[in-house]
């Protein structure tokens, strides 16, 4: 299974052993204790040799029986899983359970190593094993029952297989409601699938609860609720990451001929905050500061990345960094200001930021609320996203551009020709369309939706089909408006370039509430398709607003559902000819 224990790793200063029989003859002898290969194999991992302490582990278990093989089978495994040799390691796994068939932890971790290798149907069936145990004589432990039932949930989460992953997080929340982290999935797996309504009663599970254990950026599309969503992102912050704050740049500012400003991303490559980059880093003033990017992106292999990476003056990747040696690095550069493009979204690396590695930190783009962070000392927005009136709802402090914070990017003069024929749409329909993330769909706009399909005769609503159990929910929330489904179209995602060429042929956009579309309003403004939008009381619910009053449109700009309503009517009886702006987007200009 593994080659033999190279002698040339093995340390010097091991336990004394006899000069005439060293650890690989022992091993193979078949005379080493349990207790004995176990030391050994332990202080090779804590001298950095793992792959000799594995090595070990191989030759013990070719050569020696013992009544507790299975643990060593475990043991290896693990160490095999460690070093990412995960076919190996589901080798020693099934030869553990073989020896041990009710060991559950094995089970558990032989579900990891098949996910790990792209065998999902599998890994499911692994874990199910255990979960069909329940009721059995002898009961799997709960934990080990619970943690069967929480990967179960997360891998359909992953495939968008949401009602099976509801049904395994729920069946785990009813053994052990006592799993914020569950109820937090469990939570946002819900508004993925359009399940209303999204804090569905639970056994033993209080609604203060769920409320408590809501993701920062379930919160976002749930209300428009300022305190509430910042009570949502303390609370998180808390239970999730445990960082010890430390201040690794010790001095107040450094006097460079230019500023340095850092910026930290996952995100530079084909994604809505990477889209909007290029016109926000065009918008420094070149002769005033010098920008870094501290990259930890999975490389798409895309032109986009590589445009967007030539546009920064250096390139740091620090994806193989952890976050100390990442913030050592932002250190040695002496960066004036760091930007992170995170918040609480995913891919996160909050760690670097709770060790200051700069004299300023700040947030953008990636998380539209206060990321609870003490760590964080501004966020950049805009005077119509963040009134003064609503910064006392934020941790940060507001760092003000002119025009809007979202960075409006030029039309796409490149895009391929695509007809209403093309993607099923009547071709004399107006068509209203709403590309945003699903999630971000509520039952009080969709409501207003179906009114909007009833008075208005030849309207059709343009959804995306996102996953089935999604688009199945909203036709059947459509049936009991008593709207006809010919009225609602459904396709698929699409890349960006087609993407673009689709928003054409629409005749209004419809923004959602409380969580409005970012990225995506952007992409609407440079087809010129107006952009109908509710705000409230949330940076995240008036970026449609901060949008539209950057580009000179305040026609379809609502406080309420109502407005919303008989503004799109209204546009309707009274539209001639095509939509237009005012005025341009006034150019995106930061200054720090």
């Amino acid at each position: 299974m593994n080659a033999p224990l190279p002698m040339n790793l093995i340390p010097t200063n091991i336990a004394a052993m006899d000069t005439e029989l060293d650890i690989v003859a022992l091993a193979r002898s078949g005379g080493m204790a349990l207790a004995a290969m176990v030391s050994h194999a332990e202080q090779l991992q804590r001298d950095g040799h793992a792959q000799a302490a594995s090595n070990l582990y191989a030759l013990w278990l070719a050569h020696h029986e013992d009544p507790r093989k299975h643990l060593v089978w475990f043991n290896h495994g693990s160490l095999l899983q460690q070093l990412g040799q995960s076919a190996q390691a589901q080798q020693a796994y099934e030869q553990a359970l073989a020896l041990s068939p009710d060991f559950a932890q094995a089970r558990i971790n032989l579900g990891l190593v098949l996910e790990k290798q792209g065998h999902t149907a599998q890994a499911i069936a692994a874990w199910a094993h255990l979960t069909g145990q329940r009721y059995a004589k002898d009961p799997v432990d709960t934990d080990m029952l619970t943690a069967a039932l929480n990967h179960i949930g997360r891998v359909h989460e992953n495939n968008r297989d949401y009602r099976q992953a509801l049904e395994a997080l729920e069946h785990s929340l009813l053994i052990n409601p006592k799993q914020a982290g569950v109820i937090q999935h469990w939570v946002h797996i819900r508004q993925k699938a359009c399940e209303w309504p999204v804090y569905k009663p639970l056994p033993g599970i209080s609604k203060n609860e769920m409320i408590m254990a809501t993701s920062p950026l379930a919160m976002l599309a749930l209300t428009d609720d300022p305190l509430l969503q910042l009570l949502s992102a303390h609370a998180f912050v808390a239970r999730t990451y445990g960082l010890k704050e430390e201040r690794l740049c010790k001095v107040k500012q450094y006097h460079h001929p230019k500023k340095r400003i850092g910026f930290a991303s996952g995100d530079l490559r084909e994604h809505a905050v990477g889209f909007l980059l290029p016109t926000m880093l065009q918008g420094i003033d070149r002769e005033l500061y010098e920008v870094y990017a501290y990259d930890f992106t999975m490389d798409d292999g895309s032109e986009h990345r590589k445009k967007l990476l030539g546009m920064f003056d250096h390139v740091r990747l620090v994806h193989t960094l952890t976050d100390r040696q990442a913030a050592e690095r932002i250190l040695e550069d002496e960066i004036d200001v760091m930007v992170d493009l995170h918040g609480l979204s995913a891919g996160a690396r909050p760690g670097i930021f709770a060790l200051h590695p700069a004299p300023r930190q700040g947030t953008y783009l990636g998380f539209i609320g206060s990321t609870g962070m003490p760590w964080f000392d501004f966020v950049i927005t805009d005077r119509h996203a963040l009134p003064p009136e609503y910064t006392e709802y934020f941790m940060e402090k507001p760092l003000y551009v002119e025009g809007s914070f979202i960075p409006l990017t030029p039309p796409d003069e490149k895009l391929p020709v695509v007809t209403r024929a093309d993607v099923g749409l009547p071709e004399d329909a107006f068509v209203m369309g709403a590309f945003g993330n699903v999630y971000k769909i509520t039952p009080e706009m969709f409501g207003v939706w179906m009114k909007l399909l009833k008075e208005i005769p030849d309207s059709v609503l343009w959804l995306i089909d996102d996953n089935p159990t999604t688009t199945e929910n909203l036709k059947n929330h459509a049936r009991l408006a008593n709207v006809d489904l010919s009225k609602i179209k459904f396709t698929a995602r699409t890349g960006h370039s087609e993407f673009n060429a689709r928003l054409k042929l629409c005749d209004v956009f419809l923004d959602t509430f409380p969580y409005n579309c970012g990225s995506t309003s952007n992409d609407v403004i440079r087809a010129k398709i107006p952009l109908a939008t509710q705000y409230g009381r949330t940076m995240v619910s008036r970026m449609g607003l901060s949008i539209s009053k950057s580009c000179g449109s305040n026609n379809l700009i609502s406080v309420n559902a109502d407005e919303y309503f008989e503004k799109i009517v209204n546009f309707k009886i009274n539209k001639i000819g095509k939509f237009n702006y005012s005025k341009p987007a006034a150019g995106f200009k930061l200054s720090f």
